[in-house]
């Protein structure tokens, strides 16, 4: 029967009655001349012809009568062109013609006809067919039309290579079963078979939007993700290749979904081996290997284990090195082909400062990719930025200034919110108001909120540094930069799982080590962690801050100080010597937790080596610590040199900007420590000093180590306001919350660790009115700051600003007494930062390994 199972389905419940092997004989009418009835007789089945075909023959004496209201006569379907002869007979060049079947002659490949300027498609030239053929063939000859009203050769399409499984096997339910979940398909609502009587749709939509995507996410895949980014495929169809010429023995492979972020699809692999030498050589795991010889080879992860049973880091770089596909992100469901737009942004992770690209579709971002940056020109980037980036497409995201009253939040206008804090900002007491800025944001915004800041009098900092002491701000300059790895010859990770806290920075460390052989040590407190199978050394310490202090005594009282540097670069190095020799070096060795053989190794090793590097991270080092690191810097003379010194990375893609901007407690403009260790915030905020709170991108109740510390803080507050993507923890507790516009909808410039200042523009315009910059301007226009008007002369300000900066022209050496590891919010006390980092190691079921005591 010439329909499909769901037409015979619904005609049967709306009373259609089939029956089969039945033949119309005759009609009857009564004495009016209507009709009355149809005569028709049974058949059954014949003998088998000559085709094996069974004919259908009458069953003799099976007549019967069958009243009707109605007869339709199936007639079947033909072309009917009458307006030809009218056309040919004015054409001057050619005549369209019809072909044996009567549908109207064209060319099958432009489907012009015999008249140049007229071309047909549809029925009329394939005869009665599915509506999308005919759209099909539209568009072939709109194309064709295009061509021809452009003075262009009318031809066929250029070719497109495209594979597809049918190519190799046709596709039966039997390929798939075993290989997939199987989920019942949800039954469309529909409309009664009793109310089926007039032009209603009968179909009525799924009951609601999570039924509805539940039905989606069944699709297996409805084309390939890399349609318009495989080189495979570009390849082929440049060289018009086609699968049919290399017919043959294939190998079927079941596709791997076995890590949470990695999908493997060997069936697409052309065994380029670009995954297994980029994760061997660049990122240092040997998580993917060949696996056979000649025909049977394949990829796979080590040992046939599951990739999350190997070294995998889960960074994603061999997606990013496939051609094809063959290894992918794994989603919830395959996109299938999507044509995407790209927004270029920078990384709001950590502070490397890599560049990247959002490919977007209607303002959701289907993924992540790598571009070619200052920072990784190698277009690499890491798990942060290629599956870090799905709260961007939240729908939680708050979209309307809201505001408090008795407990229940309002939507109100921004000139409304604009007015409140307006108000507010005028009416409290300067010193007992603070506002803190979270090192996501962009240099521009920072600017603009310490202009407000001083012009309300207030205090302003970032959570994430309070109590931290401010020996980070200088830990910047003179930072080695990254391109100056590959000149190492000895490099020394300090205090940071590398590969996961900067992984960018990794990759450049073990591609030198792997092209040159340089040894590459680790100093940890962490036991057995990762990064142990990739260095040469470990020198494991009970306290970071002790074994670079005992480093820096050993050389000292030994004088293998390199005291011409010293002489010729440095301030208050005596005063320094003096107060460091009056420490017992004994009790320094037994606060690190290292043996003296060892530390005095490391101490002339360092000391020793010309190009040696120690890198390290203020993640998981104190700031005194990193003070103590550029006193050994400074020590060696290698301080400010190629590829010799400390190459500190600090956490958050913008910290660099709150220290430039002289955004912290004791710190002024370019990273100047005025008071060393300052903790005055945090005292202010230990007594409830500060009774009004603007927090601007950083979520201190939902990332604190202490929640019942920082809750102490708001609860004592009069007035609170939040700017941020969501409704956090902390801003549950505001009485006012502003909407925070992403990067590339603010527009703006990071400082990335090393000082480069990169831009973002703004491409995308944030789904409510005003973005960050637009809000701050408008509030401190109500307050007076009448001269910045518009982003642009923030612009001009930050410009003039940053042209002021001038080198310094010594080193000073600063002593400190203990070490200061507080931390009182993880990472980076931003609440993106905080969730994808649980996220991701609850997905890899990552533990958090032993700290020696």
């Amino acid at each position: 029967m010439p329909a499909n199972p769901i037409e015979i389905h619904e005609s049967k419940l709306e009373g259609v009655e089939y029956m089969f092997l039945t033949a119309p004989k005759k009609i009857n009418k009564d004495e009016q001349g209507r009709v009355k009835s149809i005569t028709c007789l049974k058949m059954e089945l014949g003998e088998p012809d000559a085709s094996g075909r069974r004919r259908p023959v009458p069953i003799e004496g099976s007549d019967f009568e069958l009243p009707v209201d109605y007869i339709l006569a199936a007639i079947g379907q033909k072309t009917l062109a009458p307006f030809i002869d009218d056309i040919n007979s004015h054409a001057k060049d050619g005549k369209i013609a019809l072909n044996k079947y009567g549908n109207i002659d064209v060319n099958p490949v432009t489907l012009q006809t015999g008249i140049p300027t007229i071309f047909s498609a549809g029925d009329a030239v394939k005869g009665p067919a599915t509506a999308i053929e005919a759209i099909a063939q539209a568009r072939r000859a709109a194309l064709s039309c295009h061509q021809y009203l452009t003075g262009q050769e009318i031809k066929a399409e250029d070719y497109e290579f495209i594979s597809r499984k049918d190519h190799f096997k046709k596709q039966t339910p039997e390929d798939y079963k075993g290989k997939y979940v199987n989920q019942n398909r949800h039954e469309m609502p529909t409309l009664p078979a009793n109310e089926r009587i007039n032009f209603k749709e009968v179909e009525l939509g799924y009951e609601n939007e999570e039924v509805a995507k539940e039905e989606a996410a069944r699709c297996l895949e409805c084309g390939c993700v890399e349609y318009y980014t495989c080189d495979l495929k570009k390849h082929a169809t440049q060289y018009h290749a086609t699968q049919e010429n290399f017919k043959g023995d294939f190998k079927q492979y079941n596709v791997r979904f076995d890590h949470p972020f990695i999908e493997i699809d060997n069936n697409k692999c052309i065994l380029c081996a670009r995954c297994v030498r980029i994760c061997n050589e660049v990122v240092g795991a040997n998580a993917l290997g060949l696996v056979n010889r000649g025909f049977d080879t394949y990829i796979a992860p080590s040992l046939g284990l599951s990739l999350t049973e190997t070294d995998c880091e889960s960074c994603g770089l061999c997606i990013s090195a496939c051609p094809t596909a063959a290894i992918s992100e794994n989603v919830i469901f395959k996109p299938g082909p999507v044509k995407t737009e790209p927004i270029n942004s920078i990384c709001n992770y950590c502070s490397v400062g890599c560049e990247l690209t959002y490919n977007v579709k209607k303002d959701f971002v289907w993924r992540v990719t790598g571009a070619n940056g200052l920072v990784n020109s190698d277009s690499n980037i890491c798990s942060y930025a290629k599956f870090g980036y799905n709260y961007i497409n939240d729908k939680k995201r708050i979209k309307k200034p809201l505001y408090k009253e008795n407990g229940t939040w309002n939507e109100i206008s921004f000139e409304q919110a604009f007015d409140i804090i307006t108000q507010n900002l005028k009416k409290q007491e300067g010193s007992k108001t603070a506002f803190f800025t979270g090192a996501r944001l962009t240099n521009e915004e920072l600017l603009l909120i310490k202009k407000i800041a001083s012009n309300s009098h207030a205090n302003i900092g970032s959570f994430n540094y309070v109590g931290r002491g401010n020996g980070y701000a200088e830990n910047s300059i003179s930072n080695v930069p990254f391109d100056e790895i590959k000149k190492a010859e000895h490099i020394y990770i300090l205090g940071t799982e590398i590969n996961y806290e900067h992984p960018v920075v990794g990759y450049m460390i073990f591609n030198h080590k792997h092209k040159n052989g340089i040894p590459v040590d680790q100093i940890t407190t962490l036991k057995n962690n990762k990064l142990s199978k990739k260095v040469d050394r470990q020198i494991i310490v009970q306290s970071y801050y002790y074994f670079i202090k005992a480093v820096n005594h050993y050389l000292l009282s030994n004088n293998l100080q390199n005291q011409l540097f010293i002489n010729q670069n440095t301030n208050n190095f005596d005063d320094y010597k003096k107060q460091l020799l009056t420490e017992n070096y004994d009790n320094l060795i037994q606060k690190c937790g290292v043996e003296k053989s060892i530390v005095e190794h490391f101490a002339k090793e360092y000391n020793e080596t010309n190009h040696a590097i120690i890198v390290y991270s203020e993640r998981n080092v104190s700031a005194n610590t990193s003070i103590e690191l550029r006193n050994l810097a400074l020590i060696t003379g290698k301080l400010g040199k190629t590829a010799m010194g400390l190459m500190a990375l600090k956490e958050k893609n913008n910290s660099e900007g709150l220290f430039n901007l002289g955004i912290g407690e004791g710190i002024d403009k370019f990273n100047k420590i005025t008071h060393l260790n300052d903790q005055s915030l945090l005292n202010k905020l230990e007594s409830n000093e500060i009774e009004n709170f603007y927090i601007i991108g950083e979520d201190p109740m939902g990332t604190a180590t202490n929640k019942s510390k920082v809750e102490q803080w708001l609860s004592k507050a009069q007035f609170i306001v939040v700017q941020d993507y969501f409704m956090t923890e902390t801003a549950q507790r505001a009485n006012l919350l502003l909407p925070a516009s992403l990067p590339f909808e603010t527009g703006g410039s990071f400082t990335n660790t090393q000082r480069i200042i990169q831009k973002i523009e703004k491409q995308n315009n944030p789904p409510f009115e005003f973005d960050n910059i637009a809000q701050w301007i408008n509030i401190g226009k109500n307050l007076g700051i009448n001269h910045v008007q518009t982003i642009d002369d923030i612009h001009h300000e930050l410009n003039q600003f940053f042209a002021d900066f001038t080198p310094l022209s010594s080193y000073m050496f600063r002593s400190t007494m203990n070490d200061n590891s507080f931390t009182m919010f993880k990472n980076g006390c931003d609440t993106i930062d905080h969730q994808f980092i649980e996220y991701f190691n609850k997905k890899l079921k990552i533990k958090n390994y032993e700290t020696v005591q």
